[in-house]
């Protein structure tokens, strides 16, 4: 259901907005993809994760005795190898670099994501299997407001598409107050949203609008 607040903050119930997206088997929303990035990303860590939990469960293993006494009393390391630290001065200056560059490296990762989490914000309007078709959400956004600042009446205009697997265009409009503000909700309501859904493929595309009349200045008395 879209809601729409009319001037002084007062909302009122409007069309709706067609629900939410239709979902594909499997509960994932039509139209929408995880990048192949994402998903390479997702399985990468899924895999160093059980590893890391395989090697932890076989080393409590080991200790507990699971393989025998012999095994778990058995030194992990022999005694030269736990000698060769002590030996050699240059051992953990070596191990201090590497775990600086291993550091590095994870933190050059985590940017890299953030950076491509933020390229690739918006929707998939088509996804199949000769490829996905991928509408940044500045790109529906901008387009969106071009359209609502062409309405008489409108003074300014700011479009945000929330969410990823269940997205939400949201509109705030300052507008004139007047009479026109009923014609600026059905213009946006209407054609604006209708031309915004048709763009990106989605006709269910949930949508909130706010309307906010424009501060008045009062002419000072003298």
């Amino acid at each position: 259901m879209t809601e729409t607040r009319a001037a002084g903050g007062q909302a009122a119930e409007g069309r709706s907005a067609g629900g939410g997206v239709p979902a594909e088997p499997g509960g994932r929303p039509a139209g929408l993809s995880e990048p192949p990035p994402d998903r390479l990303n997702r399985v990468a860590l899924v895999g160093i994760g059980l590893l890391c939990l395989a090697a932890g469960v076989l080393a409590l293993l080991v200790g507990a005795g699971a393989f025998g006494n012999d095994v778990a009393d058995e030194a992990v390391l022999d005694a030269d190898t736990r000698s060769y630290p002590t030996s050699h001065a240059w051992f953990w200056l070596v191990v201090g670099i590497g775990s600086g560059l291993v550091v590095l490296l994870a933190l050059g990762w985590l940017r890299a994501q953030t950076a491509l989490a933020a390229r690739r914000r918006g929707l998939y309007v088509t996804d199949d299997a000769l490829g996905g078709v991928h509408l940044s959400a500045a790109a529906l956004t901008d387009a969106v407001e071009d359209d609502v600042l062409g309405i008489v009446g409108v003074e300014a205009v700011r479009a945000v598409l929330r969410g990823r697997r269940e997205p939400v265009l949201e509109i705030a409009v300052t507008v004139v107050p007047g009479p026109g503000v009923a014609g600026v909700l059905d213009d946006i309501r209407g054609p604006v949203l209708h031309r915004a859904r048709t763009a990106v493929g989605r006709p269910r595309l949930p949508a909130k609008v706010e309307v906010r009349p424009a501060a008045t200045i009062r002419p000072q008395v003298r």
